[in-house]
């Protein structure tokens, strides 16, 4: 039995994705909730095989909040759901930690098969992303360090740096000195080309 839990800020979505699984005669989903914080805070004091991570969350990212779960529970494996069909989302989610990725379009398809191949700590990514990752050679995103990407996807989403800042619980000096080097890294002027670039990498659902 897999003990699964699983974490979407989404109600309707994670609500959706748990009645698929409580189906699952080998799935056991322990926990549902609406942050990558609150998944965190129930595993320091409950066991589970494998988490079921969204990547865009308010607060801490699916990024984020896997390597900070995976620094502190390693034998855990984490499956990323994400709307990004984007190779270097992808690696960079391997990078923190996570064990799949897949997209939410391929949900229906593919989620029982990523869960029990991540329980067995094997690598899954959807059939479409693993095309586009073969085929990947560069990408302007590969210029980036996670908080950096994090900082683009919020302001993409029109969110102010104040705020940005507070959600990711650092000073207004320290993202505005991010702000800046993603615009010298991205070669950014203006906030229609910053919009611009994340449209064209699929970081804005």
């Amino acid at each position: 039995m897999i003990d699964l839990v699983l974490v979407d800020d989404h109600d309707i979505v994670r609500a959706g994705i748990k009645r698929l699984l409580e189906n699952q005669k080998k799935i056991n989903v322990v926990g549902d909730f609406g942050s990558g914080e609150a998944a965190y805070r129930f595993l320091r004091n409950n066991n589970a095989d494998v988490v079921v991570m969204d990547l865009s969350m308010p607060g801490k990212g699916g990024i984020e909040s896997t390597r900070q779960i995976k620094k502190q529970f390693p034998n855990i494996n984490i499956l990323v759901l994400s709307m990004h069909d984007n190779p270097t989302m992808a690696k960079k989610v391997i990078d923190a930690g996570a064990t799949g990725y897949i997209l939410k379009n391929d949900i229906a398809e593919d989620l029982m098969r990523a869960i029990l191949t991540v329980a067995q700590s094997k690598p899954i990514f959807s059939n479409s992303l693993k095309k586009s990752m073969l085929i990947e050679t560069e990408n302007t995103l590969n210029k980036l360090n996670d908080k950096e990407l994090e900082i683009l996807k919020s302001l993409a989403h029109g969110e102010e740096l104040k705020n940005i800042a507070e959600v990711l619980n650092i000073s207004y000096k320290t993202a505005a000195n991010y702000q800046t080097s993603i615009k010298q890294k991205m070669n950014i002027k203006t906030s229609m080309d910053l919009f611009q670039i994340a449209r064209d990498n699929n970081l804005i659902e």
